[in-house]
């Protein structure tokens, strides 16, 4: 078995460090950024619809009659703008955490192939969360959750988890551990009301997630050797002992 369990040469790790600036980069110039200062947009909005009733009238309707309608789909117009910018938040978020988690499960399996039948631990590594993997690192002596970094990568695993499946065990953390992304925005919502369906991030939130996951691959440590004393969950054990 090699001494050296784990390598993380320099270029992999620069290339695994541009692929996520290349995601938000991309994100911000080709997404996000289309949305600019859509209240201005609305209430352009609101005044190409009052002057469209105004028309339709006719000149001696009086525009009263209409300028509160005119309004109405002006906010209409803001709040469906705001709404499909925090969903394009969320879909960034969630593409930059799914990238990251297949980068992670890919460099580990290649590298333990190197000391392990790929046959029986490939397969294993990639079923394995991301709380497993992170078990793996501890037990051969380095101990990711040691990290600042480490609670916000799960803030985002939360956050993507809500996202993609509503209501469950990640909502209910989500809710008591990180409650400003359910509906922090939207005033008289008492927090024991609100459920996935009030979840929102911000520009700035999809940045820390980001920083986070840079900074998880800026910390690997460029080798990670074998020890007789490091330790291994019983999947990894399981898995080695399957037969083929």
């Amino acid at each position: 078995m090699a001494d050296v369990l784990l390598y993380l040469w320099g270029d992999r790790r620069s290339t695994l460090l541009q692929e996520l600036d290349f995601y938000l980069t991309q994100a911000d110039r080709r997404v996000l950024i289309q949305f600019g200062n859509f209240e201005e947009e609305a209430e352009q909005f609101a005044r190409d619809q009052f002057d469209q009733m105004g028309q339709r009238a006719g000149p001696d309707a009086n525009p009263g009659d209409y300028a509160d309608a005119a309004y109405s789909k002006g906010i209409n117009h803001y709040e469906m703008l705001s709404d499909l910018q925090g969903q394009m938040l969320l879909s960034v978020a969630a593409g930059l955490y799914h990238h990251w988690e297949k980068q992670f499960h890919q460099w580990l399996a290649k590298e333990l192939d190197h000391s392990f039948p790929r046959e029986k631990l490939t397969p294993a590594v990639w079923k394995q969360s991301i709380e497993d993997l992170f078990d793996l690192l501890k037990g051969l002596g380095w101990d990711v959750s040691a990290y600042p970094f480490a609670g916000v990568i799960e803030e985002c695993r939360l956050v993507v988890n809500v996202y993609k499946h509503g209501s469950g065990p990640s909502f209910n953390v989500l809710k008591a551990n990180y409650s400003q992304h359910l509906g922090g925005t939207q005033a008289g919502v008492s927090i024991g009301y609100r459920d996935h369906t009030h979840l929102e991030i911000t520009r700035g939130d999809v940045g820390r997630f980001q920083q986070a996951l840079r900074e998880f691959w800026q910390a690997v440590p460029e080798q990670i050797f074998w020890s007789d004393k490091w330790t291994v969950p019983k999947w990894f054990d399981k898995a080695l002992k399957k037969d083929k």
